[in-house]
């Protein structure tokens, strides 16, 4: 496990690319859409992130680090899916909250599936 100091800079470095991605990706789908594509994207990487760790372990506590608090949690931005839902009209802001909900939920599904595909039987537990 890494020290905190280490664990900080891998966090930031994270973080920046998280950012630098997001910003990339909304550039190119601008708006309440590009959000939902981020933010299922995120959901997607942090379910194959945190099966991986459980059921293979390929990964170190720092790549966990560097990629889930650092990097997803800066692509990821749940102040401006909120921000873009209120300004968005009454019909459109209720299916962008139910639909957020419904295809993260899938996207952390298929990551656990996806993990459990390249997995196979080799959990770790």
């Amino acid at each position: 496990m890494p020290d905190r100091y280490e664990s900080y800079l891998l966090i930031a470095a994270g973080g920046f690319a998280g950012a630098c991605a997001r910003y990339l990706v909304n550039g190119a789908i601008p708006g309440i859409v590009g959000i939902l594509v981020i933010n299922v994207a995120g959901c997607y990487l942090l379910g194959v992130l945190m099966y991986e760790s459980i059921f293979i372990g390929a990964f170190s506590a720092r790549a966990r680090i560097l990629c889930g608090a650092g990097f997803i949690g800066a692509f990821t931005t749940f102040s401006t899916f909120s921000l873009l839902t209120f300004e968005a009209a009454p019909l459109f802001a209720a299916l962008n909250v139910i639909g957020s909900l419904a295809l993260g939920l899938a996207a952390v599904y298929l990551g656990r599936a996806t993990v459990l595909s390249i997995g196979g039987k080799a959990w770790k537990r």
